[in-house]
């Protein structure tokens, strides 16, 4: 499961920095980095979005990519990870067996969990496409991840609340044009129109559970997901609504 940080203004004692693992794309590039300060070994998820950090000959070794990003003054901050206790969420309503409306800092968020050990590999897909997904403007944001009983029990994760209503084929133009965004990070997977919310700010998908990176997917999917959307926004059948929602 990834872990979500933020910076404050702290400095580190002389930590160790390893990349464990990294996945190199057209227009990001996510590393795992091991990082051990004071004898406390932790996993850091490390999304660039801006790929003139790292020169392109430097990207996929480990110590060169620990030497480039060792430049910007804030990778030597205190890293704290974002998490939330399940117990200590005011929970709303249930939107189903897996997702609730919770408030968190005086307004609506998403909670998603894994209630069983099978449910996991769907949560850590969405989990990784959110990330992707951090610097676009068709998905909402990740806030942090959820915890029971201890923190590293790590169970769902808070997303942003998404307000709008749901597409339907008088928003085709605006749809296919987020899905060609959204495509430059992962192929969907399950189109639904249930899933596109049109919102002030234009259309965001929601619900990444059988998402594929686009660094992994044929371009057959991308193709057929794209002749797919117009099929998607005339549903009325009612799949993939979501328990309340009309």
């Amino acid at each position: 499961m990834r872990a979500s940080c933020t910076l404050d203004a702290l400095d580190q004692p002389n930590p160790e920095d390893i990349i464990l693992s990294l996945d190199p794309g057209r227009d990001d590039c996510l590393y795992r980095v091991r990082r051990v300060s004071g004898g406390v070994n932790r996993a850091v998820y490390v999304t660039i979005t801006n790929l003139n950090i790292i020169p392109e000959e430097k990207r996929t070794y480990g110590p060169l990519v620990i030497k480039e990003l060792s430049k910007l003054e804030e990778w030597r901050g205190n890293w704290k990870t974002l998490l939330y206790d399940i117990f200590g969420l005011d929970v709303r309503r249930s939107i189903n067996h897996r997702v609730s409306a919770v408030v968190h800092g005086g307004r609506t968020a998403f909670l998603k969990i894994a209630r069983f050990l099978f449910e996991l590999p769907l949560l850590t897909r969405e989990v990784e496409a959110y990330h992707r997904l951090a610097e676009s403007d068709v998905a909402p944001s990740l806030i942090g991840y959820v915890f029971e009983e201890r923190p590293d029990r790590v169970v769902g994760f808070l997303v942003e609340a998404v307000e709008g209503r749901v597409a339907n084929v008088a928003d085709y133009k605006e749809c296919i044009r987020a899905l060609e965004k959204l495509h430059n990070f992962v192929v969907y997977g399950d189109l639904c129109r249930y899933n596109i919310i049109i919102t002030a700010n234009g259309p965001k998908f929601i619900d990444f559970e059988h998402s594929t990176p686009i660094t992994e997917a044929r371009n057959s999917l991308v193709d057929d997901e794209k002749q797919s959307l117009a099929v998607k926004l005339v549903d009325e059948t009612g799949a993939g609504r979501p328990r309340g929602m009309n």
